[in-house]
């Protein structure tokens, strides 16, 4: 997983899904839809939710660790919801944008997202993403 830490840390935040909070169910969980950014391609979304499957393994192994209490289980399935104000960010390889979404961009922003023409290999382990620079 260490060959993907520049890919993570350059998505930061405005990569991830965002949550819509439903009501709170009664018991102890909170359903937490989420929200995809609509620039974000399928491919990418697979890795990462891969990636939060792995995050929720270990969490769950109390190996090492007191659970804490007190903390509802969050409940984030997927849905087929979009935020279309999701900044993009710039200089990724081709395959981590929808490709719609980035046929559907005018030349300027193409331009200025200045997509990479190659593609990000998600489960190889050679050809390590290092982002462009700003």
């Amino acid at each position: 997983l260490s060959r993907h830490k520049h890919l993570l840390e350059a998505l930061g935040t405005q990569g991830m899904s965002s949550d819509e909070s439903d009501t709170e169910a009664p018991g102890k969980s909170t359903t937490y839809p989420r929200i995809y950014p609509q620039w974000r391609s399928q491919q990418l979304s697979s890795f990462l939710w891969k990636l939060d499957a792995i995050v929720e393994k270990i969490h769950a192994s109390p190996i090492g660790r007191c659970k804490r209490g007190g903390n509802p289980l969050r409940i984030r399935p997927h849905t087929s919801k979009y935020n279309t104000t999701a900044a993009a960010p710039i200089g990724f390889p081709r395959n981590c944008y929808d490709k719609e979404w980035l046929d559907s961009l005018p030349a300027w922003s193409k331009a200025t997202l200045r997509a990479r023409d190659v593609d990000y290999k998600f489960s190889d382990t050679d050809d390590a993403f290092v982002p462009m620079t700003q």
